[in-house]
């Protein structure tokens, strides 16, 4: 399989001048010296840009720290699967001394280089794919030719964890974290900061924000205040409604931007997550009108600086800016923009992203709301089959949208669908669902009951009868376990319910 690398210029004669070119290196040139990108590059560059031609031997690569490459170390060692590189010209830096201490430095500051907002974009999917499969063979490789501690399987494993998250593949990251655990407790090196970063994302993608927010604090404690560190900090507390924090957290985010833009020109601002930050959380206060003009600086920032190309996070603020239009009942502006995110999510995340089908199910609740059933029952539909696959099921909006899809065909305004299709779906989110229940992602109690009602009356509605009453017996289960809510007339309902399919069965009805 070929490798991919993606070779960057910044030109110092300024912005015209700058390239990148992107490489696949086929498996024949594996074991070809680094120096061939540089003859590669500089070749596509001259003939791009006859009047500031590079020299092939004035020229060194750099990887994102700032770290140059040795000339003789091979394609296979020096490079992974779609690594972007730097190329500059030997003498444009200052002495090696000085180079070592921005290394140094950059290594610092790019402990917390990552924000949520940033992690889990994936812009081609398909390469991403690609990605995991070699990225792993490498992770395997090096950890059986030089063991777990060495730096080139940490790297290889902290590589392949950066892909798995941004297709929230987060068992196989917890399978990582646990296997080095021990080898990054060294609370100095550098691995051990990375450690936290990784487990902290991974428990905030699974919803566990709280132990997320303390992993935060603890690197806030070892490498400082950052803006990205800030940043994070306000989407946690955001999320455990924490709003006041969260808010603090984001205005001392924009503040340190700007800190950090006079101290280093070329600095990445990432305004664009810190207002969609503030407007989320100014929202989620009662503050809409106040929070959309945040929201829009924010798709307007996002649109400005991702280039031409679909970008998964203009399409987040695509969502954001709808969810507000929703709340104020402007359902035609909300559907409009979240239509603009669907697209854009499917072009860059691909279908099976959960961005794409959480995406799906907010526009079919707002086409409900229009009163377009059809559009709505294939938004469900389509949201439902992609949301029962998490590593981390969302029960309550699994209940929320199945019980709309059972609405929707119950009320018989869409025509010519088939429920059936969705049998698949229900016998994958059972068999999930008793798999999170058993490690405790999943609580048991009287919510998973209300899922598995759902689910019985979307079975009911395909006339799987045989599927309905199990899932029935299993929601009486999970009502009996309910100790905080009385859960009475629910179980009532599902007796009833349960006699009427044990009736259909016996008649030799449905499936």
């Amino acid at each position: 399989m070929p490798l991919r690398v993606v070779i960057k210029h910044t030109s110092p004669d300024g912005k015209k001048f700058d390239q990148s070119l992107s490489i696949k290196v086929p498996k024949k040139y594996w074991s070809k010296e680094s120096k061939h990108l540089i003859e590669w590059f500089t070749d596509y560059y001259n003939k791009k840009f006859e009047e500031n031609k590079l020299d092939p031997e004035a020229v060194e690569l750099l990887d994102g720290d700032g770290k140059v490459y040795p000339s003789n170390g091979i394609i296979q060692e020096c490079f992974s699967h779609k690594q972007e590189i730097q190329i500059r010209k030997e003498g444009s830096s200052n002495n090696r001394a000085e180079e070592k201490e921005k290394e140094e430095k950059g290594e610092k500051e790019g402990k917390a280089a990552v924000t949520l907002n940033s992690v889990v974009d994936m812009e081609n999917p398909d390469e991403f794919s690609k990605a995991e499969g070699t990225i792993t063979n490498q992770y395997k490789t090096h950890k059986k030719n030089h063991g777990l501690k060495h730096d080139l399987t940490l790297k290889a494993a902290f590589q392949l964890m950066d892909i798995c998250i941004g297709q929230y593949k987060l068992d196989k990251i917890d399978r990582i974290l646990l296997e080095i655990k021990d080898v990054c407790s060294d609370t100095s090196s550098s691995w051990h900061t990375k450690y936290i970063q990784m487990k902290a994302f991974c428990r905030w993608k699974q919803s566990k924000f709280k132990e997320a927010l303390e992993l935060f604090e603890e690197m806030k404690l070892k490498i400082g205040k950052s803006s990205k560190l800030f940043e994070n900090m306000g989407h946690t507390h955001n999320s455990l409604g924490n709003y006041e924090k969260a808010q603090q957290c984001f205005q001392e985010a924009l503040h340190l931007v700007d800190v950090e833009l006079k101290m280093n020109p070329q600095a990445d601002s990432h305004k664009g997550g810190l207002y969609m930050g503030l407007g989320i959380v100014k929202k989620r206060q009662g503050k809409v009108k106040e929070g959309l003009e945040d929201l829009l600086k924010s798709l307007k920032w996002y649109q400005d600086t991702t280039g031409p190309k679909p970008h998964s996070l203009v399409a987040k603020a695509h969502m954001s800016i709808g969810h507000a239009y929703e709340e104020l009942k402007e359902f035609k502006k909300a559907a409009s923009h979240m239509e603009s995110a669907v697209d854009i999510f499917y072009r860059t995340c691909g279908n099976e992203s959960p961005l794409t089908g959480g995406a799906r199910g907010s526009l079919g609740k707002v086409y409900v709301e229009l009163n377009m059933p059809q559009k709505a029952w294939d938004s469900l539909v389509a949201a439902f089959k992609n949301e029962v696959k998490h590593d981390s099921l969302k029960v309550f909006t699994l209940f929320e949208h199945a019980s709309l899809i059972y609405k929707l065909y119950s009320s018989k305004s869409v025509k010519n669908v088939d429920a059936g299709e969705l049998m698949p779906s229900l016998k994958t989110l059972d068999t999930l669902l008793g798999a999170q229940m058993k490690v405790g992602l999943v609580k048991r109690d009287g919510n998973v009951g209300a899922l598995y009602k759902s689910m019985a009356e979307v079975a009911i509605i395909a006339q799987y009868y045989k599927l309905a009453s199990l899932y029935l017996n299993k929601a009486l289960t999970h009502f009996g376990e309910e100790k905080s809510f009385d859960c009475g007339k629910l179980i009532q309902e599902c007796r009833q319910v349960l006699q009427l399919v044990h009736d259909l069965i016996r008649k030799g009805k449905g499936y």
